[in-house]
């Protein structure tokens, strides 16, 4: 329940896990717990937090201190709360999401929060903190795309897999609505062929055009796309992960 927009929004907040089963990488850290967001945003959310985030890495044989890495796609408090989890884990973002949220946009301001850019700027060694420049191959089979839209210095996380090349791509079009807004069997059609027309996501810091070119480049890399915030998603997990819904969710 947001009360200032007078609405219930079904949106869920993701973490993913990377493994090939000795490397474990997570991206993102999820999003603070429901007595946080009411505190702070005066927001009634279900879940979140350390203890949830805890419990489904646990529910997939994960325990924090396993975790070597953590690739951030952005710095809004949706994504990069819990860091505290992971204490020797090297934290990966763009330098330029970094400059923006020490002076975001007006607009953007209460996304940032003082605790996540602690958390960040906290961490003085390389062994903790690796601040990237637009592309990089991370490291064989994950590649890093910076994706300006929604932030700056968001970057879309592509990891290569037995069924093909899955983009990670964060609030970068957080729903499938962004990528397939004419297209609703978009299942139908193999990714690589899927058009020219997005649909930009409303919270953004650059142009239209900037963050449509994005989403372009995301989907020359990709075969599959994974969206931040789609409802059908957790439907999905873990045996569909791969599959775009065939039509939109009712209502």
């Amino acid at each position: 329940m947001v009360p200032w927009a007078h609405a219930v929004i079904k949106e869920p907040v993701h973490a993913w896990l990377v493994t090939d089963g000795a490397t474990k990488i997570l991206v993102d850290s999820g999003g603070p717990g429901p007595a946080e967001m009411k505190r702070r945003l005066s927001v009634d959310a279900v879940g979140g937090g350390t203890e949830t985030l805890v419990e489904r890495l646990a529910a997939v044989g994960t325990r924090p201190d396993e975790i070597g890495t953590v690739i951030l796609t952005h710095l809004h408090f949706d994504h990069a709360w819990n860091l505290e989890l992971f204490p020797g884990a090297q934290l990966v973002v763009q330098r330029d999401e970094v400059f923006h949220a020490v002076d975001p946009t007006p607009t953007q301001r209460i996304y940032y929060l003082r605790e996540t850019l602690s958390a960040v700027l906290g961490r003085k060694r390389p062994s903790g903190l690796r601040l990237v420049d637009g592309d990089v191959e991370l490291m064989p089979g994950i590649e890093l795309v910076k994706a300006p839209g929604h932030t700056p210095g968001m970057q879309a996380v592509v990891v290569t897999t037995e069924r093909g090349r899955v983009a990670l791509v964060s609030d970068c079009g957080d729903s499938y609505a962004n990528w397939y807004p004419a297209n609703p069997n978009a299942a139908a059609r193999p990714m690589r062929y899927m058009g020219e027309d997005f649909l930009p996501g409303t919270i953004r810091s650059e142009s239209e055009r900037v963050y449509a070119d994005s989403m372009r480049r995301i989907l020359q890399r990709a075969d599959i796309v994974v969206p931040a915030h789609d409802e059908r998603i957790p439907k999905s997990i873990p045996e569909e992960w791969f599959a775009v819904p065939a039509a939109p969710p009712p209502g």
